[in-house]
Order: structure tokens, then C-alpha cells, then sequence
């Protein structure tokens, strides 16, 4: 089963049938305009089909009591469907370190090693019969997205000119600068820009 993010990006400002001077939370864009189902991404972010491997940035900090009534009549209409449901402001987004590494080891990358003695990445992320046998793994009671942990970050098998390699993802490889949630970030750059860091954020949950 599938786990799909909702929600909005808001911005602070003001609005027809506010005073002078007078601001409210916005909505001003749907994420399901910008982004889709990105587990990796849900994980990191929010802790949302969490693998253990993150400290999660917004994870569970419910709705916001002064959110806009848009993201409260979307969350409305989800009732007891949706979960997860947090927030995330922009300067929290501009503070997050990128380099950070995962907790633990996340994958086993599989390398092809050339005449020069370098290594060409083949998979970020590998589960095969080849690894199985040369790793001594049990495929039958392991889980394939939990086999890293089993080894020390940096643990080397040799198969001719294959390398297998136990990594640990940064937040950067878990949330790439060009997948789609650059989209996200751009927008809410652009409002932070005319209405201030601390008055943007996005608003989302989830279901299933």
C-alpha cells in the first residue's frame, strides 16, 4: 500500500477582512502540486514510513491551531484516513544540515572497479543474489532495506572486478537538490523573500 503526502505551503500576511497591519496564516500552494510519493524524503523529513535511519527533521507535531482554515477543511476531509500530520517552517528548511549523515548504515552500494584501480557506482542500492552469496546474507530472513546494519559503515566484498560497499546516506542523497521538492523549496524561498524567513512554512500529512 501506498503512502501519499497532502498539504499546503503558507505564508503570514495579510488578507481581505483583516485589519490594517492585521496577519493570518495563508494558504498559498498545495503540495500535491509539487511533490509525490518520495519515502526516502518522507523519512528523513518527517519520519513518515520511517526505516530507523534519520532523525527525522518535523516529524508529528500535529496541525498547527493557527493554520490556515484551507489545511484545516483538507485535514477535515482525510478524518481518521490521515496520520503523520506536522509542520515545517522555512527557516528551519535553511538551517538543516545536508552533510548529515544517516544514524547507520542505509545501503550496500554495488561498484565496478576499472583498469586504473577506480570504481564506477553501478547501484546506489543493491539486493541480488550475487551480493547474497559473496556477503553470506540469508535472503529469506533478512529484511533487504534493514541489510546494512548488519556491518560497520565501509565493509568491502570482492566479486572479480565487483565491489560491494556498506554506505551511510547524508540528508543531500536522501533529498536531492534536483528532486522535486526543490519545487517545494523554491516556493517557499520566494515567499520567505517577501514576507520574511519566519513566515512561511508547509503544513502536511499523509494516508494511505
Amino acid at each position: 500500500m501506498g503512502t501519499d503526502i497532502h498539504g499546503f505551503i503558507e505564508c503570514r500576511t495579510w488578507t481581505p477582512g483583516l485589519d490594517v497591519g492585521e496577519t493570518a496564516w495563508c494558504d498559498a500552494i498545495s503540495l500535491k502540486m509539487l511533490v509525490d510519493r518520495d519515502y526516502e524524503a518522507f523519512d528523513c523529513l518527517f519520519g513518515v514510513r520511517s526505516s530507523g535511519h534519520w532523525r527525522p527533521v518535523a516529524a508529528d507535531r500535529g496541525l498547527p491551531q493557527d493554520a490556515s482554515e484551507t489545511a484545516k477543511a483538507g485535514l477535515a476531509e482525510w478524518r481518521e484516513a490521515a496520520f503523520g500530520v506536522t509542520w515545517l517552517n522555512w527557516d528551519e528548511v535553511t538551517a538543516i544540515d545536508w552533510d548529515e549523515p544517516a544514524l547507520h548504515p542505509t545501503n550496500v552500494a554495488q561498484y565496478r572497479q576499472l583498469p586504473d584501480q577506480s570504481l564506477e557506482l553501478v547501484y546506489r542500492s543493491v539486493w541480488s543474489r550475487r551480493f547474497a552469496r559473496v556477503s553470506g546474507v540469508d535472503t529469506l530472513t533478512v529484511d533487504p532495506y534493514q541489510v546494512a546494519v548488519l556491518w560497520d559503515e565501509g565493509t568491502e566484498w570482492r566479486d572479480r572486478d565487483t565491489v560491494f560497499r556498506v554506505e551511510r546516506a547524508t540528508r543531500r542523497r536522501a533529498v536531492p537538490p534536483d528532486s522535486l521538492w526543490h519545487g517545494v523549496w523554491t516556493v517557499m524561498r520566494t515567499l520567505a523573500h517577501v514576507h520574511g524567513d519566519d513566515a512561511v512554512r508547509l503544513v502536511a500529512w499523509f494516508e494511505e
